[in-house]
């Protein structure tokens, strides 16, 4: 019972990420990008493991916990017509499992998989949290791209970009990080792999009368790791009061948090999602 009680909690919290998610796009509010910093050579791919926990605050005794799995490929080129000039562009494949660790594998239940692939201009993959017209880098432009939650048919993403966060990654497109250190050498599962990176801290808060969520992040940008990141940790509080409450009336509801670490890189990848 216990183990099905974790995977309905599991379900709901991925429905509520996917939802968001899509009331980010449809709403266009500022969200995040922060997941990737630059573009290998085709065929690349780099693997992430980690943990999701949540909880209803730091003294609870029963936080549930997950194991995730996050995949970032390089699955080839292609010229497209984007803003009016046909320039070269990138197909980006991005897979997330989350779910229960068991002796065969992750869990992911029906919900726990989802795999996006979209085409991007290059010339908008940057590092930078603003590109070089001054426009903020939280969302990833896109000239076509599709999904796949868990078993479900493959759906084509009817937007014009593609928001990270919350359904892809917790982190978010921090306004002033702050540099922790300038090289730094960060915990990976990577055997064999030399990393050393620049760590950083950024800190998100939106605000509404009844509701406020914080996220705070520490992340690890590194030119040895494809695509750019070598480790994240990030945690989201979401606190909430009366609405006509005071400020300091707001108290904590839920925390989810997040540990990815480098796990592979790897060479001759290839689409897991076949597209029209």
């Amino acid at each position: 019972m216990k183990g099905k009680y974790v995977m309905q909690c599991l379900n709901r919290v991925v429905r509520g990420l996917i939802v968001t998610g899509l009331m980010a796009i449809n709403a266009s509010v500022v969200s995040a990008q922060g997941l990737i910093y630059n573009l290998p050579e085709d065929g690349t791919a780099v693997e992430y493991e980690g943990t999701i926990t949540l909880s209803s605050g730091d003294q609870d005794p029963n936080p549930l916990e997950w194991t995730s799995e996050l995949s970032i490929k390089s699955v080839g080129r292609e010229d497209a017509e984007f803003q009016g000039s046909v320039q070269p562009c990138r197909w980006i494949e991005i897979k997330v499992i989350t779910g229960k660790s068991e002796a065969a594998g992750i869990d992911p239940g029906p919900v726990g998989s989802r795999i996006y692939k979209f085409l991007v201009p290059e010339s908008k993959i940057v590092a930078d949290r603003n590109d070089q017209d001054g426009i903020p880098n939280d969302v990833i432009p896109m000239v076509k791209g599709f999904r796949r939650l868990g078993e479900n048919a493959i759906k084509e993403i009817r937007s014009p970009g593609l928001v990270m966060y919350p359904t892809i990654c917790l982190l978010a497109n921090y306004d002033n990080p702050e540099t922790i250190a300038s090289s730094d050498i960060p915990e990976i599962l990577a055997q064999g792999v030399s990393v050393t990176a620049k760590r950083m801290k950024g800190v998100a808060v939106q605000e509404r009368p009844e509701s406020r969520s914080t996220n705070t992040g520490e992340y690890w940008v590194s030119k040895d790791v494809p695509f750019g990141l070598a480790r994240w940790v990030v945690s989201v509080t979401t606190e909430e009061k009366e609405t006509t409450a005071a400020r300091s009336e707001f108290r904590i509801v839920q925390t989810r948090q997040t540990d990815m670490k480098l796990k592979r890189i790897r060479q001759n990848a290839e689409s897991e999602l076949v597209t029209p």
